[in-house]
């Protein structure tokens, strides 16, 4: 990497530290109006002028026009950040620089990278204008909101799937409902970060494609043999729910506009173009919350659950603008799992503590916590998923590797495989990764990833990906044995035209022989957790007293709900149809 290019990485980073999360709605969730310098006294060259600086996912371009004295416009012009993720901080930040004439403005809680490459990018830009950056960098007077207490039918805590899903699902069955999210943006949980796929049986997809054997008894006898065979705690009617109901939940969110239409092994279903689903998904249940006119608040953070009699009636909410509460007839908690909360993992299951994550910033157990306060009885806490692909960025964080699972050979140092790729545990690998020089190793894999695979193009344009013409190029460029490389590659693709891996037993699927050949190196990851807030099968919380907790509810990753889905189920479409079956109940449940 050039020096340049580090220069503005260190000058990212620093953005990013002084800058606060954006301010919070306290009452609905449209913006308040911007805060206008009261002074301005700033001087420049007229004229346009370009910077670029680099995002989570690649270099993001923009240009500033400006006059003698003021800020005329900010536009981003190109850039590789994740859709939906990156969609508020490109449509606010620029505005708020122009509305405010200030580059002292709040990052977006979630999107903090793309945020700081903006602001990054429109430093250089006035500096190139000009610009006095000192005066540019003061701060303006704010408009202080004056917040209420609120009151409704029914209230959500958090903006996934599951919580999008459930407020509209309350909502079409007449309900009032309040969504209330702390991040910046809808969806910023697991949901924006399903990379792969969601699985799902007797959808009107594997119909359409005359799909065997994906009938929605086929999907329960797949995961009661899962359960089985890896002797899991798995809760035997959530299991059979989910897979009842998963086949509509995919027909309705294809109805919404989430382009699903490939299908492998039987159930997984994918997006047509190869691109990662969750952001789709968070794209099309926002248009519905918007079409449904369901209140939902970004930046809102509940603190707690408010208790009268024994039952759930509301929750507390905390902004920087002042503390309020929802009064509410059902709590419906939704708030993800813990992965990125340490004391809960040092708790619960330290194997994975101290790792880098793959999972969202905002998933540090809020909801688990607040309702064991309340008497909750917590199931499961020490499921989690340790994500063996996931490939770790100059700044700590990394991204998920995961769509490629079935397309690549994990080598480590020594130029040797260590671990059948296409093991049903995807723990287990992490484990055995774990025990490798450096805990890590590299994902080989070639053209057909790059020409399949929507995402990894994305990731291999922001360069991730080390890459050659031959294997041969390829063993030189990474840190391996070269001749035990080029051993085990050969190894691997004759196991392909024989049809059997005589090392590790593996199904082989894509014989990695087509150029480009790609290597990407991976650590095992903190991804997610799948144990929280015991609930029933419908969704209510029960006490530690084995008793349903009058009025609250769980649903998704927050939710002790037994599926086992690090090892057993899959958390995706948990979380989708639980929503839907939460949203129902508590809709029902209130008088």
């Amino acid at each position: 990497m050039n020096k340049r290019f580090k220069k503005i990485i260190s000058l990212l980073i620093c953005l990013a530290m002084l800058f606060t999360l954006t301010a919070c709605s306290s009452s609905t969730n449209t913006p308040k109006e911007t805060p206008k310098r009261t002074s301005d006294g700033l001087s420049f060259t007229p004229g346009t002028y370009a910077a670029e600086a680099p995002g989570r996912n690649g270099i993001l371009k923009l240009e500033v026009t400006v006059d003698e004295s003021r800020i005329l416009s900010v536009k981003v012009l190109e850039h590789s950040e994740t859709a939906m993720l990156s969609d508020a901080p490109i449509q606010q930040i620029p505005q708020k620089i122009v509305e405010g004439q200030t580059l002292k403005v709040d990052t977006i809680a979630g999107a903090s990278l793309t945020s700081g490459a903006i602001l990054a990018a429109a430093k250089e830009a006035l500096t190139k204008a000009g610009g006095d950056i000192n005066k540019l960098m003061q701060g303006v007077e704010k408009e202080k909101i004056q917040v209420q207490d609120a009151e409704t039918d029914i209230v959500v805590v958090g903006a996934g799937a599951a919580g999008m899903i459930a407020a509209i699902k309350a909502s079409a069955l007449g309900k009032d409902v309040i969504l209330v999210e702390k991040m910046g943006m809808l969806g910023g949980g697991d949901t924006m970060m399903a990379s792969t796929l969601l699985n799902a049986a007797g959808s009107s997809v594997q119909k359409e494609l005359s799909i065997p054997n994906s009938s929605a008894e086929d999907f329960y006898k797949q995961l009661d043999g899962i359960a089985t065979q890896k002797n899991m705690p798995a809760d035997r009617t959530t299991l059979k729910t989910y897979a009842d109901r998963s086949g509509a939940m995919v027909d309705w969110l294809v109805d919404l506009g989430v382009p699903f239409g490939r299908i492998t092994n039987t159930f997984q279903h994918k997006i047509k173009d190869g691109s990662a689903p969750g952001t789709h998904i968070v794209a099309a249940l926002s248009k519905e919350l918007d079409a449904k006119k369901v209140d939902y608040r970004l930046n809102t953070k509940a603190t707690s659950i408010i208790m009268e009699d024994g039952k759930a009636t509301g929750i507390e909410i905390e902004t920087p603008d002042g503390n309020y509460k929802i009064k509410a007839k059902a709590v419906i908690v939704t708030t993800g799992g813990f992965s990125n909360n340490p004391e809960l993992l040092a708790k619960y299951n330290p194997t994975w503590l101290n790792r880098p994550t793959t999972g969202s910033a905002s998933l540090t157990g809020d909801g688990i916590i607040m309702a064991e306060k309340v008497g909750a009885a917590l199931y499961n806490m020490d499921q989690v998923k340790a994500n063996y692909l996931a490939h770790v960025l100059e700044d700590g964080s990394a991204v998920s590797l995961t769509a490629i699972n079935n397309h690549t050979v994990l080598v480590n140092h020594d130029g040797k495989r260590f671990v059948n790729e296409d093991h049903g545990s995807i723990n287990y690998k992490s484990e055995q990764m774990m025990m490798q020089k450096g805990h890590e190793a590299y994902a080989i894999f070639d053209q057909t990833v790059i020409e399949d695979l929507k995402l990894m193009k994305g990731y291999n344009d922001s360069g991730y990906f080390i890459s050659a013409d031959t294997l041969e190029g390829l063993a030189d460029k990474i840190d391996v044995n070269k001749e035990n490389f080029l051993k085990t590659m050969k190894d691997y693709q004759s196991y392909t035209i024989n049809g059997e891996d005589k090392e590790f037993g593996r199904k082989i699927s894509d014989p990695i022989d087509k150029p480009k050949y790609y290597a990407a190196l991976v650590t095992p990851s903190m991804q997610s957790t799948y144990g929280g807030i015991k609930v029933d099968e419908t969704g209510h919380v029960i006490s530690t007293e084995g008793k349903v907790i009058p009025g609250l509810y769980a649903a998704g990753a927050t939710s002790g709900h037994g599926a086992a889905a690090g090892e057993v189920g899959y958390a995706l479409i948990v979380a989708v149809v639980f929503g839907d079956v939460v949203g129902e109940q508590a809709a029902t449940d209130i008088k």
